[in-house]
Order: structure tokens, then C-alpha cells, then sequence
């Protein structure tokens, strides 16, 4: 490119104006829904927030005992695997696709008709929905198997001592949680006219919900 030329990067200008907010998108036609799901992704992105600043003061804490007393923790580990990254993946998965923050190329998509581009999306949706209907189906059978059974480390591990059905909760709990959001945007788009797109968001300006 010649130096004398300026760099514009344009913005996609999705088929329904909307305006990102810092969990996910606010229409005109549908504010409440938008409150709504908006609600659900904040709730996830808290979660999986504080599951993140736990690992990472958790890691400062094991180098430090490490270091310091020789004696490290141990039990840290498991408790990361376990309950924070599992909480980070499937938490923050739902805020992810709400405010629209996975990678996306759609070039191909924007010179669609309104009807293709309609249908590819219902379709989307419900490709996702099903997705998460197994992740909610397998997740809740493996909890309930763990709480029967009374699933726990044995005695000895340097796990803690917590019932297994804990953290086997997190995957369906997400995945619930994900599934009325997307759900959601399929309402919306059937309920529409066929030729009127209405879940392609406009990226917008950032702005903070009222």
C-alpha cells in the first residue's frame, strides 16, 4: 500500500442495527431479549472470570510455597483442572458466541441473498443447539452417575476431598445456560419474515448497557 494512501478498515454492517454492549448485542425491535440473553453472557463472563484470576493468583501461591517453604501445594492442580478451566472453556464459550467474539469469516456470507443468508443461519443455530443438547444430555448423566455413586478422589490423592458430581456439573450448567441463548436467536430468526434477517448483528460502537 503507498504511504500516501490512509488505511480505512470498515466495519461488516450486519442486516439488523444493533450496538455491542460488553456481553453482547442491544436491538430495537427485541430489547428485552437482548437484556436477557446480555444477562445470561454477563453471568457467564463473571464466572469464568473469576475462575481465571483464581488461576492465576493459584499459580503465584504454588511457585511461592514452592519456592519459599519447599512444600508445594498439590492439591491446586487438580482443583484447576477440574473446576476453573472447566469453568473458563464452557462459561466463557457462552459469552463468546453471545457477544460475537469467535473467529468468523464472512465474506462469502455477506453476498448472500437475505434468504440464503437467513436459512445458513437457522441452520447454524440449530447445528449449535444440538451440540449442546448432547454436551447437556452426556454432562448430566456423568454427574448423576458421580452423585449415586458417591464419586470422590480416594483417600490419599492430593485432590481435594470433594464429591466428583461438583465439577461434572459445570459442563450441563453451561451447556443449559448456552442452549436458551442461541435458542433464543432461533426464535427470533423463524419468527421472522423469510426475506428479513434479523440475528445479523451490526458490530456497532462499545457502549455500556443502561
Amino acid at each position: 500500500m503507498s504511504n500516501n494512501v490512509p488505511e480505512v478498515i470498515v466495519p461488516r454492517q450486519g442486516s439488523t442495527p444493533a450496538v455491542r454492549t460488553p456481553f453482547g448485542y442491544i436491538t430495537e425491535d427485541h430489547s428485552r431479549l437482548d437484556k436477557f440473553q446480555n444477562g445470561i453472557s454477563g453471568v457467564c463472563a463473571a464466572i469464568a472470570s473469576v475462575a481465571i484470576v483464581a488461576i492465576a493468583a493459584l499459580t503465584a501461591l504454588e511457585v511461592f510455597t514452592r519456592t519459599a517453604f519447599g512444600s508445594p501445594l498439590g492439591w491446586n492442580v487438580g482443583f484447576v483442572e477440574q473446576y476453573l478451566m472447566m469453568a473458563v472453556a464452557f462459561f466463557g464459550t457462552v459469552t463468546a458466541y453471545r457477544a460475537g467474539a469467535h473467529v468468523a469469516v464472512v465474506t462469502i456470507f455477506e453476498k448472500m441473498p437475505p434468504v440464503v443468508r437467513k436459512l445458513l443461519l437457522v441452520s447454524t443455530y440449530l447445528i449449535v443447539l444440538a451440540g449442546l443438547v448432547l454436551l447437556t444430555y452426556s454432562g448430566t448423566r456423568a454427574a448423576h452417575f458421580s452423585f449415586v455413586t458417591a464419586e470422590m478422589p480416594p483417600p490419599g490423592m492430593a485432590e481435594l476431598p470433594w464429591p466428583t458430581w461438583w465439577w461434572k456439573t459445570i459442563i450441563p450448567t453451561a451447556s443449559v445456560l448456552g442452549l436458551v441463548v442461541v435458542a433464543i436467536d432461533l426464535y427470533r430468526e423463524i419468527t421472522a419474515p423469510l426475506t428479513s434477517v434479523v440475528t445479523d448483528y451490526e458490530p456497532g460502537n462499545f457502549q455500556e448497557e443502561g
